[in-house]
């Protein structure tokens, strides 16, 4: 069987969130928490909350001894294109490494709850500021409900060394997503009927969202979300317009404790459960643990363009040592905008792109064999 790998603005890799053996780290919990700034839970904690009780919990799925030595994690803050802060993952004590079947618990530096405290195996750098773990600035850990996550692996075996691939992302990439009333920020949010039921009046019987609840991996998911996917609304809707096709967290997450209108009505700010932090439930064998990203990466940076951000008028692609068979432009919908085909391993190509509008589009190039597609990004103005 022939793989097929992707790479989405020189950092995404693969297809798809996939269902059967795995063979890489992923996100398989998730924790935003709504507990108060000045107060303590329970209220016999000598710690009081800064209101941080955030955290992101990786599994490894295979059966391999990973290293985190390649990894880091990502936030692209209030719908940015760009990485807001990036922190190296590094275990407090021990060897930096993730066993087969085991997950890496990462935790806001913050947070006052011993269900966290008690099973995180790092801390976060302070909000904005430089540590030992730091790539980009730290502070990960401080995202809200709007912001998108990614979990990145670098092929050079030493995360910030070289180009990182995205293996997992919890969110969407260049979109802040609008509340109901389209007044401030929302979150990722979506029901999945088919997995939870339905109440007798036909809506879903859970509501799963990256705000003020605890969500973890459905059992039956193998692997990250390997793309950027669609817009969970409409651009430019307000009141925001759900995206036909568009990222629904909830078919892959589900919730097992929220602060704010649970499946029963309820609502219980201080009693959100962490209890599943630190263990992951997983319907599948352990896979092999993928080798394949240097050939993605040679792929990937083999492939420029420029000048970007482009002004209109014409951009070039360049290609270095590469075989490209396709080109393809794409605005943030998916849409196609041209195509250019390509077969030399050596080019520099021209792309008209004075017909565009401003705004953010995706540079699609596929190798020759159909085996490797990457994403870069283009930003016309």
């Amino acid at each position: 069987m022939k793989k097929h790998y992707a790479v989405l603005s020189a950092f995404l890799l693969a297809a798809s969130t996939s269902f059967g053996q795995a063979n890489e780290l992923f996100f398989s919990e998730y924790n935003e928490g709504a507990h108060r700034e000045g107060l303590a839970f329970p209220e016999n904690n000598p710690i009081k909350s800064a209101g941080n009780e955030r955290a992101v919990e990786i599994f490894n799925p295979t059966k391999s001894t990973v290293s985190l030595n390649a990894y880091s994690l990502r936030r692209y803050s209030n719908g940015s294109t760009t990485v807001t802060e990036e922190e190296r993952l590094k275990r407090s004590t021990g060897d930096n490494v993730l066993l087969p079947g085991e997950v890496f618990v990462y935790a806001n530096l913050t947070a006052s709850l011993s269900s966290i405290l008690s099973v995180a195996d790092q801390l976060s750098a302070p909000y904005q500021k430089e540590g030992p773990n730091t790539i980009k600035t730290g502070g990960v850990a401080f995202f809200n409900g709007n912001d998108a996550v990614a979990l990145v692996r670098y092929p050079s075996g030493t995360a910030g060394v070289g180009a990182g691939v995205i293996v997992d992302l919890i969110g969407v990439i260049g979109e802040n997503p609008l509340n109901a009333a389209g007044t401030d920020d929302g979150n990722w949010r979506g029901a999945n009927k088919e997995a939870d039921g339905v109440k007798e009046d036909g809506t879903p019987k859970v509501y799963v969202t990256s705000a003020n609840q605890s969500i973890v991996r459905r059992p039956n998911v193998s692997g990250g979300a390997f793309t950027n996917p669609l817009p969970q609304n409409v651009p430019g809707s307000n009141p925001p317009t759900r995206n036909p096709g568009g990222y629904n967290i909830a078919d892959t997450w589900m919730m097992y404790s929220t602060a704010f209108n649970g499946p029963d009505g309820s609502s219980n700010p201080g009693g959100q459960d962490y209890s599943r932090l630190g263990s992951h439930e997983y319907d599948f064998d352990l896979g092999t643990y993928s080798t394949t990203l240097k050939t993605l990466d040679k792929f990937n940076t083999g492939i420029s363009i420029y000048p970007n951000p482009a002004q209109g008028g014409k951009v070039t692609v360049s290609l270095r040592n590469v075989k490209v068979g396709r080109i393809t432009v794409l605005n943030n919908l998916g849409q196609r905008i041209s195509v250019q085909p390509r077969n030399q391993a050596d080019a520099n190509l021209t792309l008209d792109v004075s017909k565009l509008k401003a705004g953010l589009y995706f540079v699609q190039c596929t190798s020759t064999d159909g085996q490797i597609t990457v994403y870069k990004e283009l930003v016309i103005k």
